[in-house]
């Protein structure tokens, strides 16, 4: 999971501007957003389609930690490749709590289709094989 610049020897808890680790990826045959969420279950998230953007929604309610109570929210925002097939997204989260967003590019020459729709998020029973840098 990437840390803030000039931090890689210390924990990614410590660095204030990179509170939730990603990594966005868009080779010739699909586009991948890799997002750590591990304070978040799948009910905490909303993922959605919006024309040319993905949105990423995460909250949860106030709990309890070692340190006292608190709670979460974060939203994302990522422009979506011309080229991404949008009728075959999908997202999941793994046991580790990287969710991974993952939109399949369709052959040069067909229309891509564009609107809003919610992509819903399924849990995975096994970690992460999301690159970590």
């Amino acid at each position: 999971v990437p840390v803030h610049p000039g931090d890689s020897h210390r924990p990614r808890t410590l660095c204030p501007t990179c509170v939730f680790g990603f990594q966005v990826r868009s080779d010739r045959d699909k586009f991948v957003i890799f997002l750590d969420v591990k304070h978040f279950s799948p009910e905490d998230l909303t993922v959605k389609v919006q024309e040319d953007f993905v949105e990423i929604h995460g909250k949860h309610n106030e709990r309890q930690d070692d340190h006292g109570y608190i709670s979460r929210e974060f939203h994302r925002r990522y422009r979506l490749p011309s080229n991404v097939d949008q009728s075959a997204l999908s997202c999941t989260l793994s046991a580790d709590g990287m969710l991974t967003f993952t939109g399949p590019k369709i052959q040069t020459g067909l229309e891509a289709t564009h609107g809003e729709r919610a992509i819903p998020v399924s849990r995975e029973e096994k970690p992460s094989s999301a690159p970590s840098s």
